[in-house]
């Protein structure tokens, strides 16, 4: 009996050693966090962004908080790249663009996202269809649970020579989709916000398919009426890379999206 007395109490003991050091690296990496907040970014990693009318043309508040979600970005998440040299410029690139859907949000930084993989080019992908047949398809970018995949010559090509789409900006989309634990074409919002979402966004999206579907003309890039998922990425391409595109298009969407992500692109990318 006093061996097993003499047990529990060690037990008690590594537990209570787990947990202390468990609050004790909690109330560290906050600390680092605060640290960061007051810690202007590099020079040597601002000078990517810096003439990114994105970034140049933010509020300041705005850009003080992308700043802090940027450098945070590199100490929370792993880079990994295959077959590519990993540089300032790709890591300072791929954390603005991933964190520039959530500028508003100074807190959240992916907490589901652990690996960004970052490839030379586009990646060639095994999937199956209905009825179990294979086919190779080509791929920019993927996104997991825990995971984002990116095409390094695919991001960098649209970001230079500005395409109105970006491949970053649409895989982090769908990390957001994600947060709510469903890939649902629904980002994380409040009732109210889904019962608008609903009479617009998805309302918006099942004319357009039943639009592809009477091979009527679609507007907008039909990779997006591949579903509900698709369809929030693409939109949040077009919102953040092609404002007056959508805008004029699909006003309705531009405005949910305006009160999503709390930015008016139209006006920071104003010409």
């Amino acid at each position: 009996m006093d061996n097993f007395a003499l047990f529990l109490s060690f037990l008690w003991f590594l537990f209570f050693l787990f947990t202390a050091f468990y609050f004790y690296r909690f109330f560290k990496y906050r600390k680092e966090l605060k640290k960061l907040k007051n810690r202007p970014l590099e020079k040597k990693y601002r000078q990517f962004i810096q003439d990114i009318p994105l970034y140049k043309n933010l509020p300041e508040k705005y850009k003080k908080t992308m700043d802090y979600k940027i450098q945070r970005f590199f100490i929370e998440k792993d880079f990994i790249a295959p077959y590519i040299k990993l540089t300032d410029e790709i890591k300072t690139l791929t954390a603005f663009y991933g964190c520039i859907l959530t500028a508003a949000y100074e807190e959240f930084c992916y907490p589901n996202l652990k690996y960004v993989y970052i490839y030379p080019k586009a990646i060639k992908k095994n999937i199956k269809r209905e009825y179990i047949v294979e086919e190779d398809v080509i791929i920019s970018g993927e996104a997991l649970q825990d995971s984002v995949i990116i095409s390094w010559h695919d991001a960098k090509y649209q970001i230079k020579h500005n395409k109105k789409r970006n491949v970053i900006i649409h895989e982090f989309a769908h990390m957001l989709d994600f947060a709510d634990g469903a890939a649902d074409g629904v980002p994380p919002v409040t009732k109210e916000m889904f019962k608008e979402w609903k009479k617009t966004v998805l309302r918006e999206y099942k004319l357009l398919l039943e639009k592809k579907q009477h091979h009527s003309k679609i507007e907008i890039d039909e990779y997006a009426l591949t579903n509900e998922a698709e369809f929030f990425a693409v939109m949040t391409e077009y919102f953040f890379c092609n404002p007056k595109f959508l805008h004029y298009h699909f006003p309705d969407i531009y405005e949910e999206l305006k009160k999503f992500y709390r930015l008016d692109t139209l006006i920071i990318l104003e010409e």
